[in-house]
């Protein structure tokens, strides 16, 4: 029994590895943190602006027996990305994993969309999720191993009425995946994307009360997801069981059609 445990230890647990989370002041990425943590791995919590929730969830996560470094980092800026690593390398010495939780969300029709409000998008969306996970490639090289997790949208993967150009950011996080996977997984890094569907927490900023119970009915779980459901695809990708999944968008939407 105890060797049994110690095997699933070694294939699900993240002890001794670092991970650099980007978002990590909302909602999921905060959950993702909190998840990464109890798994044993070290966390570092990038966040842009809400100082009090990231040093909160630091120390929620100290108390609990884990570490988490929060750090303040605006990643819509080319250097955003590699300040979270530089701290990851400068003081632990290694980055294992990459969560690109960062993200932003519109609501507005395709023909009402500016161009400031698309270039705001890519910036965060798009362009902060690979600037972050090119930050690690090289020392992920280096030690042949790493875990890259960006974030989608189940929009990215079905369109979304209402939210095109949101849709159309997280839409090409797929392929440049696919593309990277190609290109580096003989050094053992892999490179996925998580699309959460509808998440409680996301909800009610988009959504009023009749739209929510008109989701409802397409979800086939009945409900809204949490953000720690999310959080647990994440822990699974991030983990050495997850070696084989790979260039692969992981749709975490309890069965939603619609």
């Amino acid at each position: 029994m105890m060797a049994d445990l110690a095997h699933l230890t070694a294939r699900y647990g993240l002890d001794d590895r670092v991970a650099v989370v980007s978002g990590a002041s909302g909602n999921i990425g905060s959950a993702c943190c909190r998840e990464l943590a109890l798994a044993g791995a070290t966390v570092i919590a990038g966040y842009h602006g809400n100082e009090q929730a990231a040093k909160l969830l630091a120390e929620q996560i100290e108390a609990a027996g884990g570490t988490c470094v929060p750090v303040q980092a605006d990643l819509s800026r080319p250097d955003g990305a590699q300040t979270l690593v530089d701290t990851a390398l400068r003081t632990f010495k290694r980055v294992d994993i990459a969560v690109a939780a960062a993200g932003i969300r519109t609501r507005r029709l395709a023909l009402s969309t500016d161009p400031a409000t698309v270039a705001e998008l890519l910036a965060v969306n798009l362009e902060s999720a690979i600037g972050l996970a090119k930050a690690c490639l090289r020392p992920m090289m280096r030690a042949r191993y790493g875990r890259i997790i960006l974030f989608g949208s189940r929009a990215g993967v079905t369109g979304l009425p209402g939210h095109a150009a949101y849709a159309a950011t997280k839409g090409a996080l797929q392929p440049w995946a696919a593309s990277v996977a190609g290109e580096l997984g003989t050094h053992g890094i892999t490179v996925n994307v998580i699309a959460p569907g509808a998440i409680r927490a996301d909800q009610t900023d988009f959504h009023s009360e009749e739209e929510q119970k008109l989701v409802l009915k397409f979800i086939g779980a009945g409900r809204f997801g949490e953000p720690e459901e999310v959080a647990a695809a994440v822990s699974f990708l991030a983990s050495s069981s997850s070696s084989y999944l790979n260039g692969t968008t992981v749709t975490v939407d309890g069965g939603a059609r619609f």
